[in-house]
């Protein structure tokens, strides 16, 4: 399955979990907390009509939530009356029984003894005796006499009082919370009793406590839109967030596709913008692909280094097979002349150095040919004193040289160059060995030798201008009379790459000049 169409499942199972969690939300807890704010509410309520009526001794710009089941009763701390104050009314009861006025002073004292309601202690009231002071004979004036009447009604058997909840609100305020439930309602009825500098307070709040299977049917008709309007809304976001993913990973197969089909060209790298898996993702494909460049280009240097072995096999093929037939055969014709004592050839004492100098000259070929395959594979580094292998080199053509009667101008200093000294002996060898073979009879070879490189110039030398571009390609040589092996050149650029340096070959004005440069490339 493509990553889209999980993508796709995973969020239609989000959205399942996300709307049944919210259908339990709104069944279960909604209503809880709804009746946990309620309660807060009324009892922030009749906070405010305490402290309302405390500061105005009026009902007038109070909000009160049960208007007709709200009042206050007001006690002065001084003198015989009582106020009952509501939204709709007030009302002010004179106190003439001697008794009844007494309880009240007595309630008086308590509440001015008290600093704070935390502290209150209910005075001793013998509300016994207030009680039968206060009965009224049959037909008497209540004005005379003031009494409570409780009566009972018998289909109010099945209500049932709870415990009530004492809140403390500030040292001058305190707030009783009763109530009691039938078989369909719950009633709470709040209290609230709090003293000002000249009297005591009390402000009563009765209210019908909201039931949780009230709220239910509003909550449970209201649930298809909400689950419709949530998963409609999942939906949309869990497109967007497919998106996110799938296209940063469709742009990640396109560039390892064009990798694919890059090889080892250099290619621009991927631009990571995610900050995310994928974004680690794509970090590593442009680290995977560098490397992978890397290695591509290693392995087509270490071909570019087969190719060169394979072509110096054939070089040595080549050479064995047939560069060695001329003094080969040269050396034979000349032994046999001699042995047959046939014409010239009598004369041995001069014929037999011939015959040694083409010997000579195999056995050089062959050391040369040899030597290339042992340089490869055994190359030892050393700080090489050039003026010494200079000079050491040049003795060994002094003969061949004095022959021609050559003259070299050198112009040296001290140079240490990391090299192979065998190597670099066979690079000088070469490079004054064609200087000293195709400079004509007393002309000069000019040898400078500095710490960037070693320069050799012969005059009455050129180089034919369309053989320049192959005088490093084995057997090719720019004097065909002298019938050469054309190994030298190709000797020498072999060495020198082995060795990390460069050289340079020009046709210069009167001569040929040949520089090597000491400073080894960076590969």
């Amino acid at each position: 399955m493509r990553l889209s169409k999980k993508t796709f499942l995973y969020s239609i199972m989000i959205s399942l979990v996300l709307v049944l969690f919210v259908l339990l939300y709104f069944i279960f807890m909604l209503p809880s907390l709804y009746v946990e704010y309620t309660g807060q509410e009324y009892l922030e309520s009749v906070i405010r009509v305490q402290e309302g009526y405390s500061k105005n001794r009026s009902y007038q710009g109070l909000e009160v939530r049960n208007p007709t089941g709200s009042a206050s009763l007001e006690i002065p701390l001084e003198g015989d009356s009582i106020y009952l104050a509501g939204k709709a009314f007030r009302l002010t009861i004179n106190i003439k029984d001697p008794k009844l006025l007494k309880a009240v002073e007595q309630l008086r004292d308590s509440v001015k003894n008290t600093e704070s309601f935390a502290d209150f202690e209910m005075p001793d009231i013998d509300f016994e005796e207030l009680k039968e002071s206060m009965q009224m004979e049959d037909g008497g004036p209540l004005s005379d006499i003031l009494s409570f009447q409780m009566d009972t009604d018998e289909e109010l058997q099945d209500v049932k009082t709870r415990k009530g909840k004492v809140h403390i609100i500030t040292d001058s305020m305190v707030v009783f919370e009763g109530g009691m439930n039938d078989k369909d309602n719950d009633y709470t009825t709040y209290i609230a009793a709090g003293k000002t500098k000249d009297a005591l307070i009390f402000s009563f709040l009765p209210v019908m406590t909201p039931q949780m299977n009230e709220i239910q049917p509003i909550v449970l008709g209201s649930l298809p839109m909400i689950a419709a309007v949530v998963f409609l809304l999942v939906l949309i976001a869990s497109q967007i967030f497919s998106k996110k993913i799938v296209n940063p990973i469709i742009r990640l197969a396109g560039y390892a596709e064009d990798v694919k089909e890059a090889g080892y060209r250099e290619m621009t790298p991927l631009e990571i913008h995610e900050k995310d898996e994928i974004g680690e993702l794509g970090t590593i494909l442009n680290e995977l692909y560098d490397k992978l460049r890397l290695q591509y280009q290693e392995l087509e240097a270490k071909n570019r280094s087969l190719a060169r072995e394979n072509k110096r096999q054939e070089v040595f093929l080549r050479a064995t097979s047939h560069q060695l037939k001329t003094p080969i055969t040269a050396a034979l014709l000349l032994t046999d002349g001699m042995i047959s004592e046939i014409g010239k050839y009598k004369d041995t004492g001069k014929y037999l150095p011939e015959v040694k100098k083409q010997l000579l000259s195999m056995r050089k070929m062959v050391e040369d040919i040899l030597y290339l395959n042992h340089s490869a594979y055994n190359i030892q580094r050393e700080f090489v004193d050039m003026n010494l292998l200079l000079k050491e080199v040049l003795e060994s053509y002094r003969i061949p040289a004095g022959e021609k009667k050559l003259i070299f101008h050198c112009e040296e200093q001290p140079v240490l160059v990391e090299s192979d000294r065998e190597i670099m002996r066979k690079i000088l060898d070469n490079l004054i060995s064609n200087a000293v073979s195709y400079t004509p009879p007393k002309g000069e070879i000019s040898i400078h030798l500095s710490e960037d490189s070693f320069e050799i110039f012969n005059t009455g030398a050129h180089i034919e201008e369309e053989l320049l571009p192959h005088i490093y390609e084995p057997f090719v040589s720019s004097d065909t009379s002298r019938k050469g092996r054309g190994l030298g050149l190709y000797v020498i650029s072999y060495y020198m790459e082995l060795l990390g340096f460069q050289i340079e070959i020009s046709n210069e004005e009167n001569g040929v000049l040949a520089r090597m440069y000491l400073n080894r490339k960076e590969h």
